[in-house]
């Protein structure tokens, strides 16, 4: 048995997927969560059911019209797809909306059930419905649900194996005009298409409400049929409506109403907006970082140093240790390292997604960014760059417009997603170990900001044109529950570690094999020798970034940016590794190694973080004394190498900005096309060198103000003549399309 699961964004269909499947799929508050179809099965009386997840869809008539591409899947679905049932999920809270999908869906011929979903929300909010009467006036079951309770799943699950009416197609009263065009659209279907009454009847419906008339008929009149049906259907499912609901007069102002009032006030709503995300970085940092040094440690402990110790104690082959303790064993240290402020990080992004502040986000950013005139839908899949940014760059199908969609495309990039968050964890524990979250914040703050100023950029050359309108779904608050969160960040955690594992541990180990050969094809010393290969690679290329304050001994930052390439998370991975060997850390330390206290100083560290934490809340002045030295060594050899704080940021920046990752890259290949892909990619280095370099010089302007001046002039002028180049393609096409029109 096949069923199709169909309904307005944000009514709950996949929260009752997952329930009903235990399939787990991502959850999210904004239209167009579900990009592609999603399919699971599970069994009722020892039956199989197969039911697909369909995306968001407000009308069916979307395919006729400038629709995003997920409502175009969805609705050429539940026509081309064979299924047994239609399970239309309905919001309770919004009836009168969300029935206007079912009016449409009614008119199918196949059998159909309404789920009536988040009951108890419409009780909150003072609205009685009437069951029996609603499925008397549609002609089909209705079943009452809480989904995310999985109240009413019993029900749901019986009427799923006893449905098999065909639905009826409700009595829409059209004025004569419209009911003499669609009449000649059915007969032409039924005598030339050889379709059923109903099916014809449907697809007449379909093309009269996208526009389009008889053939033959005046043109002029066509644009007034999808108006007289959609007014036939609203009239019609207003009486359904008020004959079945009712909703109570002494019923309390909802609390979403109250709370909207300040969250999205057109003077707080941008404060309120930027404290969020300010609470996201502090909560990730500060109560993440107090897990980060157990994570460290005892992984470091286990992984690396204890492997090293039983490796040696056997006589094994110093070019052996590099590759199993300094590249196995750094992988796996770095990767688990990453879980808590990871962790942390996509927590607050469930919380922000599960109590439905995440889509108000988009639609107050939207205000901004259309002062800006750039899309302002387009910040919806940004958003979700903070976690990722392929699935942000995939996002952007669900935007109308083809301009809109490449735009977006464009600007995700720049977002700070939680592989760079990890290198920023690691920076601030080693260069600005308090108040280190505003260093965060910062960074979120610049890739936001360049991101828009790339929309800008195209917007004024190559992709002109005029944004279209946001079109938001604004679902009620909710308060999430903890099993909830907890389940959605450990999908999130498993999927990001698995995914920055099998990356960081094979690179890890290619550079363990790499520092530990010479050219002469030899076994360096224990001590990192200056002329393996990969020391030799990162000191030929380090000359090229020495503007932006690194020097001659410090390549391995070099190799770090070069492995950052096939992925973020690998640049963390590349510095430790590296940095290890250059101090012989994983050697010289041996004879005096301690597995029992090395694990013990990775327990008593949280509760000692955590003591620390409370002060880092409540009083961040006084938190942001100076630390008396960095608790490893790694960090330690970071701030020999690097040129202190300045020199951290602007590597810091570099990361941000410079070359999105291989995923990235082919996520914008597949969305967009090669040549916008390779645009990213020269764009984003020259943005990254030019933000870093620029930033550098003048925090050392004092110290060399000619060079500086020298630097600065010249990344002027070849950012001048980049953007020079891009106004000429602007021109050029707009040209061509002018003389091709």
């Amino acid at each position: 048995m096949h069923i199709l699961l169909v309904g307005n964004p944000n009514c709950g269909k996949t929260t009752l997927f997952n329930g009903l499947t235990g399939e787990n799929q991502r959850i999210g508050n904004w239209p167009g969560v579900t990009v592609e179809k999603k399919t699971g099965s599970f069994t009722i009386e020892g039956r199989e059911v197969i039911i697909t997840d369909l995306p968001g869809i407000y009308s069916l008539s979307a395919s006729a019209g400038e629709a995003s591409q997920d409502e175009q899947i969805a609705s050429r679905a539940v026509m081309d797809l064979p299924a047994d049932l239609i399970v239309n999920v309905v919001d309770a809270s919004h009836l009168e909306r969300h029935l206007y999908l079912t009016s449409q869906l009614l008119e199918l011929g196949k059998p159909l059930l309404l789920a009536l979903n988040m009951t108890d929300i419409a009780e909150q909010q003072g609205i009685d419905i009437q069951i029996e009467q609603l499925s008397r006036r549609l002609g089909c079951p209705v079943i009452p649900l809480q989904s995310h309770k999985k109240i009413g799943f019993q029900t749901l699950q019986g009427e799923i194996l006893r449905q098999k009416e065909p639905s009826r197609a409700l009595n829409l009263v059209l004025p004569a005009n419209v009911q003499e065009e669609l009449q000649k659209f059915r007969q032409h279907l039924v005598e030339q298409k050889q379709l059923s009454p109903q099916l014809a009847n449907y697809h007449a419906l379909r093309k009269l409400e996208g526009g389009v008339c008889f053939p033959g008929a005046e043109a002029t009149a066509s644009s007034d049929y999808d108006i007289a049906l959609a007014d036939a259907r609203y009239q019609l499912i207003h009486e359904i409506v008020c004959a079945s609901q009712h909703k109570r007069s002494d019923a309390s102002e909802h609390f979403t109403a109250k709370l909207d009032r300040i969250v999205l006030n057109r003077f707080l709503g941008i404060p309120v907006f930027l404290a969020v995300m300010y609470l996201m970085f502090l909560f990730a940092i500060n109560v993440g970082g107090a897990f980060q040094d157990f994570f460290d440690i005892s992984t470091d402990t286990i992984f690396v140093q204890g492997s090293a110790w039983l490796l040696g104690q056997i006589h094994t082959p110093q070019w052996l240790i590099a590759l199993l303790a300094d590249g196995i064993g750094v992988g796996i240290n770095t990767t688990l390292t990453f879980i808590p402020v990871i962790a942390s990080m996509f927590f607050f992004l469930s919380l922000l997604e599960a109590s439905g502040y995440m889509a108000r986000a988009a639609f107050v950013v939207d205000k901004l960014m259309r002062l800006l005139g750039l899309p302002g839908k387009s910040f919806v899949p940004m958003i979700v760059g903070f976690g990722c940014n392929v699935p942000a760059i995939m996002a952007a199908r669900t935007l109308d417009s083809e301009r809109d969609r490449l735009l977006t495309v464009l600007m995700s990039p720049f977002m700070s997603c939680s592989a760079r968050l990890a290198i920023y964890a690691v920076f601030v524990a080693a260069f600005f170990p308090s108040g280190g979250q505003n260093v965060v914040f910062a960074l979120y703050i610049i890739g936001i900001v360049m991101a828009v100023l790339t929309g800008l950029l195209l917007r004024k050359t190559t992709l002109q044109g005029q944004a279209s309108p946001l079109i938001l779904e604004l679902p009620v608050y909710h308060k999430p529950s903890l099993r909830r969160l907890l389940r959605e960040t450990g999908l999130r955690l498993r999927h990001f570690i698995t995914r920055a594992g099998r990356v960081i541990i094979p690179v890890c180990i290619l550079l363990g094999g790499l520092n530990a050969l010479t050219v002469s094809g030899g076994i360096s010393s224990n001590e990192a020798d200056t002329h393996s290969i990969l020391s030799l690679l990162g000191q030929w290329l380090t000359p090229l970034f020495s503007p932006m304050g690194l020097t001659q001994d410090n390549w391995p930052a070099t190799v770090g940016l070069l492995t950052g390439m096939l992925a973020k998370e690998v640049v963390v991975g590349s510095l430790n590794s590296l940095y290890a060997q250059l101090g012989h850390l994983s050697h010289d330390a041996l004879n005096h190694f301690d597995f029992w206290g090395s694990l013990q100083s990775a327990f008593w560290s949280i509760p000692e973080n955590l003591a620390n934490l409370g002060q880092a809340l409540v009083n961040p002045i006084l938190a942001s004394a100076p630390d008396s030295e960095l608790s490893h060594s790694i960090y330690g050899m970071m701030a020999e190498r690097f040129d202190g704080k300045a020199g951290a940021f602007a590597y810091l920046l570099f990361i941000l900005l410079y070359i999105p990752c291989v995923s990235t890259m082919a996520a914008i290949r597949q969305e967009a096309n090669r040549q916008l892909m390779w645009f990213s990619v020269i764009w984003s280095f020259l943005v990254a060198y030019t933000a870093a370099v620029l930033f550098y010089q003048l925090a050392r302007f004092g110290q060399h103000p000619y060079q500086a001046i020298a630097w600065i002039s010249s990344l002027a002028l070849m950012m001048t003549a980049f953007v020079s180049y891009l106004r000429w393609q602007g021109l050029r096409k707009n040209k061509h399309a002018y003389a091709n029109s």
